[in-house]
C-alpha cells in the first residue's frame, strides 16, 4: 500500500551523476489514478545545471525503487551553494 507522503533520503540519478538529496514527497489524485510530487532539497547549484541537460532523471529510494521524474521550473541564485527543485513523478509512488 502507498503512503501518501514520504520525508528522508534519496538518491538522484541522471546518467552518471548521482546526487544524495532530501526528497519531501506526496500522492495527489483519485485512489485508482495515484500520482504524486515533491521537492528535492540539498542539490549543489553547480550539478543543477547538469541535471537540466539530462533526458532521462531517476529518483531511487533507500528501498532501491526507482522512478522516472521531472523537474519542474525552480527560482536559485548562482552564488547559492545548494538548491531545491521540485519534481513531478512518472509511474506509480515509489514510496
Amino acid at each position: 500500500m502507498t503512503s501518501p507522503n514520504y520525508g528522508g533520503d534519496a538518491l538522484l540519478i541522471a546518467g552518471e551523476l548521482q546526487i544524495p538529496v532530501d526528497a519531501r514527497l506526496e500522492v495527489f489524485g483519485i485512489k485508482t489514478e495515484h500520482k504524486w510530487r515533491g521537492i528535492l532539497h540539498d542539490i549543489p547549484t553547480q550539478m543543477f545545471f547538469d541535471l537540466q541537460d539530462s533526458d532521462d532523471v531517476r529518483l531511487r529510494m533507500p528501498d532501491g525503487q526507482e522512478r522516472r521524474v521531472f523537474l519542474r521550473e525552480v527560482t536559485y541564485s548562482h552564488e547559492d551553494e545548494f538548491t531545491s527543485v521540485p519534481i513531478s513523478g512518472d509511474g506509480t509512488p515509489p514510496f
